[in-house]
């Protein structure tokens, strides 16, 4: 019964149900890393499941070794070891570089495309996509890079409504 439900569900969507699962495991000692690495692969198998070998990668990252040099990037935040205010070493997450600049050209365009709205529809539209911003990036130790993308909106739109006329906006 569940198996013609499944292929229903996948007929109905036309096969885009293609969507990938994102997963970082942890390990103490390598050589435990490097068996995971070479069986997951044979175990996906079982389900009809692949690995991408270009996204996937055995990386180290040790509270023993705290810096932002080993750092990765985990679903559009950069994940790594430094101390906090006490001395102990702890995991920080901020917004990565990629996913910031990307995130700011991408309200640049809306609001280039959008500026001859009236301020009552494109205030209200730039709040809702700020606020997006923030409750997916919001996080503990992040609050400079949400910072940037605060004051890189408000700069953009001061520059683009400042062009629909020639009264300045202070």
């Amino acid at each position: 019964m569940s198996g013609d439900v499944q292929v229903r569900f996948c007929e109905r969507l036309e096969g885009r149900f293609l969507r990938a699962t994102r997963l970082v495991c942890a390990f103490q000692y390598r050589r435990e890393a490097e068996r995971f690495y070479r069986t997951l692969p044979k175990r996906l198998a079982k389900f009809g499941l692949t690995v991408a070998p270009e996204k996937t990668c055995i990386h180290r990252f040790s509270r023993f070794h705290p810096s932002r040099k080993r750092r990765f990037t985990f679903l559009g935040f950069e994940i790594y070891w430094e101390a906090d205010t006490k001395g102990d070493p702890r995991v920080w997450r901020r917004t990565a570089r990629k996913k910031l600049r990307a995130s700011i050209k991408a309200c640049k365009e809306w609001i280039k495309t959008h500026r001859h709205y009236p301020l009552a529809v494109l205030i209200p539209a730039m709040i809702r996509k700020v606020q997006g911003h923030y409750n997916y990036f919001r996080a503990v130790g992040n609050m400079t890079s949400l910072w940037i993308f605060y004051r890189e909106v408000v700069k953009l739109l001061y520059k683009w409504l400042n062009r629909r006329s020639q009264r300045r906006i202070a």
